[in-house]
């Protein structure tokens, strides 16, 4: 189910600073709700390697920048097999 247009601007700027900061190679894709909206998927990409990141709805709108900041790196680190330190305390870019 896809989310309005402001929506989906809204989870796109929460997240693509967080993914810059992660890995400037990664690409924000797209934002989708399930049909009963109490999950939100995210989809990047990595180089030729598109990756799913999931949140439940409630969670991602009332979570703070850092909480989300390391549920982001988390899920990438167990999907990329790396291994981040957190938390990461730079700055997202304004």
């Amino acid at each position: 189910m896809q989310l309005g247009a402001e929506r989906r601007t809204r989870v796109r700027q929460r997240v693509e600073p967080v993914l810059r900061v992660y890995d400037p190679d990664l690409q924000f894709i797209t934002v989708f709700v399930d049909s009963t909206r109490d999950n939100l998927g995210v989809v990047v990409q990595m180089e030729d390697r598109p990756l799913l990141l999931k949140f439940g709805w409630v969670d991602f709108i009332s979570s703070s920048d850092d909480f989300l900041r390391e549920r982001i790196y988390s899920q990438l680190d167990q999907k990329l097999h790396r291994t981040t330190q957190l938390p990461h305390k730079q700055p997202l870019p304004a």
